[in-house]
């Protein structure tokens, strides 16, 4: 048995004690972040709205586990998709493609195996004022911005793959 590394901090991580941000039309907490873990791990608290869905990416250097708190996802994996309701835990090894979609309001733990994931939620967002989703876009971004997503994202360990695979409905 190995002792934990001098970085890591013995954490207690309470409801409502960790960092709110508002990423896009969702509610992302930092609840457990690396730097209390020494970078083992990662924990955010994300909150969808319905009809919210992430682009097809994959994280290259971490593993990443799903916890479904509330509501229900349909999770494409690697090709394949599947409802996950309350309760349902998904895990997706590194270089895996994946996407979300939330088919219903859900809230969900992401864990992520080393910690980073809280790098590129925070690099891509901004602080939420409130523990509520953020109010809806006003209007169509900047062509640039795609391109600034991309190069950020990147830059925090996730690589976009290209838009939601989802089919949509007619």
């Amino acid at each position: 048995m190995t002792a934990p590394s001098p970085s890591a901090i013995p954490t207690v991580a309470l409801p409502g004690t960790g960092e709110p941000r508002w990423y896009r039309d969702r509610l992302v907490d930092l609840r457990l972040t690396g730097a209390r873990t020494g970078d083992r791990l990662s924990i955010v608290e994300l909150e969808m709205p319905a009809g919210a869905s992430t682009p097809l990416h994959r994280q290259p250097y971490d593993d990443e586990t799903l916890y479904v708190l509330v509501g229900e996802l349909t999770v494409h994996l690697d090709g394949e998709e599947q409802a996950v309701g309350p309760g349902g835990i998904v895990f997706i090894p590194r270089e895996t493609p994946h996407a979300l979609l939330a088919t219903a309001a859900t809230r969900l733990l992401v864990i992520g195996v080393p910690a980073g994931q809280e790098r590129y939620f925070r690099a891509l967002s901004v602080p939420a004022p409130s523990r509520e989703l953020p109010p809806p876009p006003t209007g169509e971004p900047h062509p640039a911005a795609a391109i600034a997503l991309q190069q950020t994202a990147f830059l925090n360990g996730v690589e976009l793959l290209g838009e939601p695979p989802f089919a949509v409905a007619a």
